[in-house]
Parts: structure tokens; sequence; C-alpha cells
């Protein structure tokens, strides 16, 4: 075994001047997860900060949800003045952006339904959901009165009058291709044909909130605005108010494209409410798309070719550049993949292996990084959701809650954790003694201090060993985090990095302490271990 281990360590001994990958620098790490975030208090905002600032995210997406905030029973006299509103309802927002900040966090803000029951729409007189037909105007003054909030300058009740801090990200509804966000999604015309309703309605929806967002000082030459939040699949060819519409048939309809990518003309553009000609591009700088693969690694692609998940997202490309062409976007427009992750076991439905899970973040990563206009990737929830035990155990509606978070619902850390903070992707077959390429992520390194260079330890271990072996440093490109290894194969084995943080600055010494205590090592951490065959 001896004579292995040697061996191992001589080949890889040329890593050391590896060359570094030049990969996107500007791609976003978000990570979302309202309930932790939002509803359990602050403390426990203050924790998942904290925690999220530890493993190098960048920036919180948290829900502004319009019937939480808005009165319930009847619309306020002053629907655009926050002070129109009862000032407690803005609490875990307020403390959210106050804490944020404290963590040098950014936040983006997804402004979104359920409408209070008096703005939502009616049918044959009658109120559906809440979800159904949101009245635009009313929305408008929604949004404008949440950009006023959040504009930087707004005094906070509970803080003396000091501003709150301003967001400067914002997106306009959540999953609306999707029916369970926005309804109807279709609806019969004259000659009871299924039509899709839901695209124009969130056209509306869409120029109102970011209408009411400029107004209020946030447009595209200060924040980013994000169109779309759309969700990955749809229902097939099923039709009805709460089918679900495949992202790529909603966007070419939002944007008034035909199958062929034409602007639409005549009686279909004035059937579908095309406006833009008189009311010019919609204004925004970044589509918002929530690829979710589901069951399958990131680079999978839906055989649905309206479907788009991470594999597919030049299907996204091709619709947003030729609107651009037609005068509907802005162009070039980056795509901000602001939901992912994958679902594990206790879920028995969705639930993929863990390790499977963790190994496939990675590669997503490192998919994402490679393409520089996927402008941030954002993991779905810290923890686990709680099933929802008011279904019956074991049953679907039962699991019907996400279980994609970096850890269970007891806390306890999935494979996923390490492969969120330290990303790294090997081949899973290495023939002994071909060379391949090993790609990593020091997410907590990129970007700090202005991107410092870093190092990081390769480690193999052979097959039935128990130790592992030095496999040389790396330098880490900064400032992306990223770094690049092209080793000569050992053979089968086991694979990870190691990591040490920065030293801490040393605190002051205090006058008369003779024998301060000695400051703690900084903690080296481990990339999850891959196997290669």
């Amino acid at each position: 075994m001896r004579a292995r281990v040697s061996f191992v360590a001589g080949v890889l001994a040329a890593l050391v001047a590896a060359p570094a990958a030049h990969a996107a620098a500007t791609q976003e790490t978000i990570l979302m997860d309202d309930n932790r975030l939002l509803y359990r208090g602050a403390a426990v905002t203050d924790v998942t900060l904290a925690e999220l600032r530890a493993l190098g995210v960048d920036r919180v997406r948290v829900s502004v949800h319009w019937a939480n905030l808005a009165p319930r029973a009847r619309a306020p006299a002053r629907p655009d003045d926050p002070a129109g509103y009862d000032p407690g309802v803005f609490d875990a927002h307020d403390h959210l952006v106050r804490q944020a900040a404290r963590e040098g966090l950014e936040v983006l803000f997804n402004v979104t339904g359920a409408a209070p029951r008096w703005a939502a729409g009616r049918a044959r007189g009658r109120f559906v959901n809440r979800t159904f037909a949101p009245d635009p105007r009313a929305f408008h003054h929604f949004a404008r009165m949440v950009g006023r909030r959040y504009d930087g300058t707004y005094p906070d009740e509970n803080q003396g009058g000091r501003p709150l801090p301003r967001v400067s990200a914002w997106s306009v509804w959540n999953e609306p291709n999707h029916g369970a966000f926005l309804q109807p999604q279709w609806t019969r015309d004259a000659q009871r044909r299924w039509r899709p309703a839901s695209p124009a309605r969130y056209r509306r929806l869409a120029r109102a909130g970011l209408s009411g967002l400029a107004v209020s000082g946030h447009t595209t030459a200060s924040d980013i605005l994000l169109l779309g939040e759309t969700s990955p699949l749809g229902n097939g060819s099923r039709r009805g108010r709460t089918q679900t519409i495949a992202p790529a048939a909603f966007l070419r309809e939002l944007l008034c494209l035909d199958r062929r990518l034409r602007p639409l003309r005549g009686a279909r553009a004035r059937r579908t409410g095309c406006d833009f000609a008189r009311r010019g591009e919609l204004a925004v700088n970044a589509y918002a798309h929530h690829p979710y693969s589901i069951v399958s690694p990131p680079a999978t692609s839906r055989r649905n070719r309206d479907e788009v998940s991470l594999g597919d997202v030049r299907r996204l490309y091709r619709i947003l550049d030729a609107a651009a062409r037609a005068g509907h976007l802005p162009g070039r427009l980056p795509v901000w993949v602001t939901e992912y992750g994958w679902q594990t076991p206790p879920d028995p439905f969705r639930g993929v292996d863990p390790l499977d899970g963790a190994r496939w973040w990675s590669q997503a990563e490192r998919q994402t990084r490679a393409d520089p206009r996927v402008g941030a990737l954002t993991q779905f929830l810290l923890l686990d959701d709680e099933p929802d035990r008011a279904q019956r155990a074991g049953s679907k509606p039962f699991w019907r809650t996400w279980q994609s978070g970096l850890r269970y619902a007891d806390g306890a850390p999935k494979p996923a954790y390490d492969a969120f903070r330290l990303p790294l992707v090997v081949p899973e077959r290495t023939p002994a003694g071909r060379p391949f390429t090993l790609w990593g992520l020091v997410r907590p390194a990129a970007g700090r201090d202005g991107g410092l260079p870093t190092t990081v330890r390769l480690q193999f271990r052979p097959p039935g060993s128990a130790t592992w072996q030095e496999a040389g440093a790396v330098q880490v490109s900064a400032p992306s985090g990223v770094f690049t290894a092209r080793p000569t194969s050992p053979g089968p084995g086991t694979w990870r990095y190691l990591w040490t943080e920065p030293a801490p600055a040393a605190p002051p010494q205090r006058r008369g302490l003779l024998f301060p205590r000695p400051a703690p090592p900084p903690p080296t951490h481990a990339s999850q271990a891959l196997d290669t065959r």
C-alpha cells in the first residue's frame, strides 16, 4: 500500500502549478428560506443570516406577500403610502433588512400574491380565491408603497425614526405560469376553445408593479428589476383555470411572440392584449426562472421543448433575444436562477438520494458559472419544511411541503451542506494514467476582502484506505473563488479538498492582561468526498 501512496503523491505534485479557471466572477449566490428569515422571530432571523454569511451567500430572496401586509377587510385609504398601513405588519421585513445590512448581505424582494380579498377578481360576480385575477391598479399602489418604505430614507417606527436600509433588487410575482399562484391560467373564448389567460394577466401585473417601483425610486438605472420568476414545468395538454402553462409557451405569449418567435400581429395580438407598440418595452434588466431538475442531474434536458430545466436555459435565451429584437425587452437580458435544489428523503415521492443531490448541486454550480449569462444561482431552503401534519401521514398531500434544504428539519446537515459551501466536481470515471479536470469553488472566500488569493489542499484516498493522502495545493482565482486542476488519475478512489479560513483579526489586548488567551486556530473545512471509478 505504501508504494501506491507514493505513486499518488508523485503524480499529483504538478497540481501546485495548475492554471486557475476563468469563470464568471459576477454570479451571485442567493438563498431563500422565508420560514427561517421571516416567520420564526428575530432571533432565528439573526442566527440564520449569520450562518448564510459564513456559508458565502451574497443575497437572500424573501417574499413580500400582498395579502399579509395589506388590510384584509377593505382597501386602505392611502394604498401607496406606508403610513396608511398598520406598522406592525412590516416588523419581520424591517428586521430582516436591518440585520442583513449588518451582516453585509443584499436582499431581493419578491413582491407577490396572494392578493387581499378586496383586490381579487370575481367570476360571475362571486369571489373565487386570492390568486384569481388580481387588480393591476391596486397592485401598482402596493408595489409603490413597498418601494417607498424600502428606498433607504423611510423612517422606521420602531427604531427612533432611523431610516430603513434600501432594498435594491426586486421581482414581480412568483411563478405566474403556475395555477397555484395566478389564476385563471386558461379561459374559454367565444367558440369555447381554451386560450392562455395568465400571460396577459401577468403582463399587466408586471407593468403595474414595475411602474409602482419606478415611482418610488427603483428603476433599472439604480436597481435590479426581475421579470418572470417562472416555474419550470407545465401540465401537458390539460387545460383549465388551474392548469399550469409551460414556461416557454407562457413567455412567448407574455412577450407577444408566435412559435417561430415572430411578433404577433392583428387579431391574435389584440386577443392577447399586446401593448408594446403603445407602452414600449418592459423596464427590467434580468429574467428570473426556477429551473428545477426535479429528480435528474442539472444537465438533463426536458423532452417537452416548452419546459425549461437548468439544462434547457438556452430555450429562454432564444425567446428573450427575439423579444429584444422586436423591441419588447432590453437586449441580452441575463437569467437569474431564483429557486433551485433537490428534495431528499424523508419525502418518499420526490426525494433523491442525498449524495446525488449534493453531487448535482456542485455540477449545477460549474454549469452556471461557465455561462456568463447566468447572473445568480439560488438554493431554495436552508432547513427542510416539516410535513403537512393535517394530512394523512405518508400520503402525497402530507409531503407536499419542500424537503430541499441544506439541513433536515431537525437541523442535521445533509451532504448538500458541504457541497453548497465548497462545491467540487470530479468525473465519476477517471481511468488510471489519464488526465482529468477537477473543478471546485470556495464559496466563503469568493469576493472576501476584494477576493484575496487563497489556496486549497487536494487529497486522495485509495480504495480500502482510511487515510487521506496529500495531493498538492491549488491557488483559487480571485474574486470568483473558483479553481481547477488537471491531475493524472491514479485510478479508483475518493477525492476532496480542504480550505482553511483566514485567521480573524487579533482582538485588542486590555491593559494589565499579561497572559492573554491565545486565539483558536482558524477552522479547516472539507468539501464533499467524491468517489471515482
